[in-house]
Protein backbone atom coordinates (compact mmCIF):
# COMPACT_ATOMS: atom_id res chain seq x y z
CA UNK A 1 0.00 0.00 0.00
CA UNK A 2 1.18 3.31 -1.10
CA UNK A 3 2.45 5.60 1.88
CA UNK A 4 4.00 3.02 4.34
CA UNK A 5 7.41 3.32 5.08
CA UNK A 6 9.83 0.16 4.99
CA UNK A 7 13.06 0.52 6.66
CA UNK A 8 14.29 -2.07 4.20
CA UNK A 9 13.91 0.00 1.45
CA UNK A 10 16.40 2.23 -0.10
CA UNK A 11 16.19 5.72 -0.03
CA UNK A 12 15.63 6.28 -3.74
CA UNK A 13 13.10 3.12 -3.48
CA UNK A 14 10.80 4.48 -0.71
CA UNK A 15 10.88 8.04 -2.85
CA UNK A 16 9.68 6.42 -5.74
CA UNK A 17 7.44 4.43 -3.39
CA UNK A 18 6.57 7.83 -1.55
CA UNK A 19 5.64 9.38 -5.22
CA UNK A 20 3.73 6.89 -6.72
CA UNK A 21 1.49 6.85 -3.03
CA UNK A 22 0.94 10.90 -3.63
CA UNK A 23 0.07 10.18 -7.64
CA UNK A 24 -2.76 7.58 -6.74
CA UNK A 25 -3.99 10.38 -4.69
CA UNK A 26 -3.88 13.21 -6.82
CA UNK A 27 -5.97 11.35 -9.44
CA UNK A 28 -7.89 8.76 -7.69
CA UNK A 29 -11.01 10.28 -9.37
CA UNK A 30 -9.72 10.60 -12.73
CA UNK A 31 -10.66 8.30 -15.42
CA UNK A 32 -10.22 8.42 -19.07
CA UNK A 33 -13.18 7.53 -21.23
CA UNK A 34 -13.52 4.89 -24.21
CA UNK A 35 -14.91 1.68 -25.12
CA UNK A 36 -12.45 0.56 -21.94
CA UNK A 37 -12.67 2.49 -18.84
CA UNK A 38 -9.44 3.49 -17.43
CA UNK A 39 -7.63 5.17 -14.26
CA UNK A 40 -4.11 6.73 -14.34
CA UNK A 41 -1.73 4.45 -12.01
CA UNK A 42 2.15 5.16 -11.57
CA UNK A 43 3.64 1.56 -11.12
CA UNK A 44 5.33 1.04 -7.92
CA UNK A 45 8.74 -0.20 -8.46
CA UNK A 46 9.31 -3.67 -7.99
CA UNK A 47 12.25 -4.74 -4.60
CA UNK A 48 13.45 -2.83 -1.99
CA UNK A 49 15.92 -1.12 -4.22
CA UNK A 50 16.78 0.61 -7.27
CA UNK A 51 20.01 -0.45 -7.72
CA UNK A 52 21.16 3.08 -6.72
CA UNK A 53 18.46 4.68 -9.15
CA UNK A 54 19.69 2.21 -12.51
CA UNK A 55 15.66 1.33 -12.06
CA UNK A 56 13.99 3.94 -10.96
CA UNK A 57 12.09 4.38 -13.61
CA UNK A 58 8.37 3.63 -13.23
CA UNK A 59 6.02 3.61 -15.91
CA UNK A 60 2.48 5.73 -15.98
CA UNK A 61 -0.40 3.28 -17.35
CA UNK A 62 -4.32 3.74 -18.03
CA UNK A 63 -5.39 0.92 -16.13
CA UNK A 64 -8.78 -0.68 -17.06
CA UNK A 65 -11.13 -0.61 -14.49
CA UNK A 66 -12.86 -3.80 -15.42
CA UNK A 67 -9.91 -5.64 -16.55
CA UNK A 68 -11.34 -5.63 -19.95
CA UNK A 69 -8.66 -4.02 -21.81
CA UNK A 70 -5.06 -3.54 -22.34
CA UNK A 71 -3.32 -1.30 -20.34
CA UNK A 72 -1.91 1.79 -21.94
CA UNK A 73 2.08 2.99 -20.88
CA UNK A 74 1.72 6.57 -21.52
CA UNK A 75 4.79 7.59 -20.15
CA UNK A 76 7.09 7.40 -17.20
CA UNK A 77 8.62 9.02 -14.26
CA UNK A 78 12.22 9.25 -13.01
CA UNK A 79 12.56 10.42 -9.30
CA UNK A 80 16.05 10.54 -8.92
CA UNK A 81 17.10 12.06 -11.86
CA UNK A 82 14.13 14.20 -11.66
CA UNK A 83 12.28 14.22 -15.04
CA UNK A 84 9.19 12.87 -17.03
CA UNK A 85 8.02 11.60 -20.22
CA UNK A 86 4.20 12.19 -21.22
CA UNK A 87 3.19 10.93 -24.54
CA UNK A 88 0.65 12.94 -25.98
CA UNK A 89 -2.87 11.63 -27.47
CA UNK A 90 -1.31 12.12 -31.20
CA UNK A 91 1.32 9.80 -30.07
CA UNK A 92 -0.52 6.97 -28.43
CA UNK A 93 -2.48 6.87 -31.51
CA UNK A 94 0.11 6.89 -33.84
CA UNK A 95 1.58 4.14 -32.01
CA UNK A 96 -1.95 2.00 -31.80
CA UNK A 97 -2.14 2.35 -35.44
CA UNK A 98 1.57 1.25 -36.41
CA UNK A 99 1.03 -1.84 -33.81
CA UNK A 100 -2.55 -2.82 -35.01
CA UNK A 101 -3.10 -1.07 -38.43
CA UNK A 102 -6.82 0.27 -38.76
CA UNK A 103 -8.19 -1.52 -36.09
CA UNK A 104 -10.05 1.56 -34.59
CA UNK A 105 -8.10 3.73 -31.34
CA UNK A 106 -10.80 3.50 -28.23
CA UNK A 107 -9.48 6.35 -26.30
CA UNK A 108 -11.20 9.38 -25.58
CA UNK A 109 -9.54 12.28 -26.87
CA UNK A 110 -11.21 14.65 -24.72
CA UNK A 111 -10.84 13.06 -21.41
CA UNK A 112 -6.86 11.98 -22.26
CA UNK A 113 -6.15 15.68 -23.23
CA UNK A 114 -7.57 16.97 -19.88
CA UNK A 115 -5.62 14.43 -17.67
CA UNK A 116 -2.37 14.53 -19.46
CA UNK A 117 -2.61 18.13 -19.10
CA UNK A 118 -3.47 17.79 -15.19
CA UNK A 119 -0.38 15.40 -15.27
CA UNK A 120 1.44 17.58 -16.73
CA UNK A 121 0.59 20.45 -14.17
CA UNK A 122 1.83 17.89 -11.31
CA UNK A 123 4.91 16.52 -12.46
CA UNK A 124 5.90 20.70 -12.99
CA UNK A 125 4.84 21.20 -9.95
CA UNK A 126 6.71 18.34 -8.16
CA UNK A 127 10.33 19.60 -10.13
CA UNK A 128 9.95 17.16 -12.79
CA UNK A 129 11.20 18.49 -16.16
CA UNK A 130 8.50 16.80 -18.56
CA UNK A 131 8.86 15.94 -21.85
CA UNK A 132 6.07 15.23 -24.40
CA UNK A 133 6.53 12.57 -26.79
CA UNK A 134 4.30 13.87 -29.14
CA UNK A 135 6.22 11.33 -32.45
CA UNK A 136 4.97 7.97 -32.41
CA UNK A 137 7.77 6.72 -34.30
CA UNK A 138 10.34 7.07 -31.94
CA UNK A 139 8.39 5.46 -29.26
CA UNK A 140 7.46 2.73 -31.59
CA UNK A 141 10.64 -0.20 -31.92
CA UNK A 142 11.78 -0.94 -35.52
CA UNK A 143 11.08 -4.50 -36.64
CA UNK A 144 13.57 -7.22 -35.67
CA UNK A 145 16.89 -7.05 -38.20
CA UNK A 146 15.69 -3.38 -39.18
CA UNK A 147 18.00 -0.63 -38.58
CA UNK A 148 16.94 3.12 -37.45
CA UNK A 149 18.12 5.81 -40.20
CA UNK A 150 21.55 7.27 -38.62
CA UNK A 151 22.50 4.10 -36.67
CA UNK A 152 26.06 3.21 -36.82
CA UNK A 153 26.80 -0.44 -38.29
CA UNK A 154 29.95 -1.98 -36.03
CA UNK A 155 32.10 -4.81 -37.76
CA UNK A 156 31.86 -6.41 -34.42
CA UNK A 157 30.64 -6.40 -31.02
CA UNK A 158 32.08 -3.69 -28.12
CA UNK A 159 32.73 -7.15 -26.30
CA UNK A 160 35.62 -8.17 -28.41
CA UNK A 161 36.97 -4.66 -28.84
CA UNK A 162 37.26 -4.86 -24.56
CA UNK A 163 38.32 -7.90 -24.66
CA UNK A 164 41.25 -7.12 -27.22
CA UNK A 165 42.39 -4.43 -25.29
CA UNK A 166 42.51 -6.43 -21.90
CA UNK A 167 44.60 -9.10 -23.56
CA UNK A 168 47.04 -6.58 -24.51
CA UNK A 169 47.02 -4.95 -21.16
CA UNK A 170 47.64 -8.41 -19.83
CA UNK A 171 50.36 -9.07 -21.85
CA UNK A 172 52.32 -5.68 -21.76
CA UNK A 173 51.76 -6.13 -18.11
CA UNK A 174 53.35 -9.36 -17.87
CA UNK A 175 56.29 -8.27 -19.84
CA UNK A 176 56.92 -5.47 -17.40
CA UNK A 177 56.60 -7.87 -14.63
CA UNK A 178 58.89 -10.17 -16.14
CA UNK A 179 61.84 -7.81 -16.67
CA UNK A 180 61.39 -6.68 -13.27
CA UNK A 181 61.76 -10.03 -11.79
CA UNK A 182 64.69 -11.15 -14.62
CA UNK A 183 66.24 -7.35 -13.60
CA UNK A 184 66.13 -8.85 -9.64
CA UNK A 185 67.80 -11.93 -10.38
CA UNK A 186 70.32 -11.06 -12.62
CA UNK A 187 70.98 -7.39 -11.79
CA UNK A 188 70.61 -4.75 -14.27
Amino acid sequence: MAGQFDARRTQVAQSAFDFSGYFSQSFGGVRVMGSVVRRPELVVPEGMSTAGGRRARQPICLQPESGGGPVLTIGWVDIPQRRSVLRTYRCLQGMHQARFGNRPFDLDATSYNAFFDQAKGLLENCGLAVTQEDDAKASVPPPAGQRLEGEAVYPHSVFWTQASIAFIAFVVGAFAGGIAVYARFVGF
